[in-house]
């Protein structure tokens, strides 16, 4: 008995240690209007991704919202003054859905690699 309670309380440590379901490299599933190719979600909190419209490059930190959607603040290189908030949702199907104001910008799917930002 003694061994469970022990047990127990390292077993709930290590699963509120598992990493989001948004961590990670992502590449467009499809063609989006923003034209972003991939996105990374790095495991300490940063993130970054570039599109065409606007042309810019976005360097975030993001947090988890709930166990499916991160919330990405992001300021792009054009305007480094400006800070916008994105959404990464990824579903039950392993799909990443980048969105801004409740509006979709595209879908994406992991790649392998770890996730990192030079």
């Amino acid at each position: 008995m003694k061994k469970l309670m022990l047990l127990v309380p390292a077993v709930l440590a290590l699963a509120a240690c598992a990493p989001h379901p948004g961590a990670g490299i992502w590449t467009a599933a499809d063609r989006n209007a923003w034209g972003i190719s991939r996105l990374t979600l790095a495991y300490e909190g940063r993130a970054m991704f570039d599109s065409s419209t606007p042309p810019t490059n976005w360097h975030c930190f993001w947090g988890g919202r709930d166990k499916h959607t991160a919330r990405l603040d992001c300021t792009p290189s054009s305007d480094t003054g400006k800070e916008t908030q994105f959404l990464f949702s990824v579903n039950q199907d392993g799909i990443g859905t980048l969105s801004l104001n409740g509006k979709p910008l595209g879908h994406f799917r992991r790649i392998d690699g770890k996730p990192e930002i030079p």
